[in-house]
């Protein structure tokens, strides 16, 4: 997935044109980039051809370069932040996790969340392996300008604040398909006024 992400920015294309291009709906794509499906030879030939690469070079990730950028701090950071009470972590919990995976992708996370700092260069796969953590789209912090990626995830997390608070667990959110962000709202605002549980 890092690599299809890297290898659609790298060739200057939006989600929705790699999707386009690949015959792909964009609940197909989600449930693949959440790690909930595995892609098929199909799909990743599909994805090949889209990107004009070979499936080889798209299922290899060593062939594609490390992308590093440099991102504001405060709105990411907040972001970050969010994610982790949706998480109800903390964010020793992210640290911990990233510096198993990649003690680099823990040492970016740091600079990230640290207090004061108004800029930070990053590479990408920092933002993937949390967003990843997180259980929300790649884009919700690597395109942090997409005002509906935004607009859906921060619904999304706001109606797990409210299953949470109502007493449920867990939910897959991938099963909720194209709700828009509108109704997600609805539904948490009707989970929070609910009389509690007795």
């Amino acid at each position: 997935m890092a690599n299809v992400d890297r290898l659609r920015r790298a060739k200057g294309l939006t989600v929705g044109e790699l999707l386009s291009r690949a015959g792909m709906t964009k609940s197909y794509y989600q449930s693949r980039a959440g790690l909930s499906l595995p892609y098929n030879t199909n799909d990743l030939e599909a994805l090949a051809v889209a990107l004009d690469v070979t499936p080889e070079e798209l299922a290899s990730p060593d062939t594609a370069p490390r992308v590093e950028m440099r991102v504001p701090a405060g709105p990411l950071a907040s972001r970050v932040r969010r994610l982790i009470s949706a998480q109800t972590a903390t964010a020793d919990d992210l640290l911990a996790h990233l510096d198993d995976i990649d003690p680099q992708a823990a040492d970016g996370a740091r600079a990230l969340l640290a207090e004061g700092a108004t800029s930070v260069v990053l590479d990408e796969e920092v933002l993937r392996l949390i967003t990843h953590w997180g259980d929300v789209p790649t884009e919700y912090l690597t395109d942090y300008t997409d005002a509906a990626v935004t607009d859906r995830t921060d619904a999304e997390l706001d109606l797990r604040d409210a299953m949470r608070e109502a007493g449920a667990s867990s939910i897959q959110f991938r099963a909720l398909g194209e709700m828009s962000p509108d109704a997600l709202r609805a539904i948490a605002q009707s989970l929070r006024s609910r009389p509690p549980a007795t």
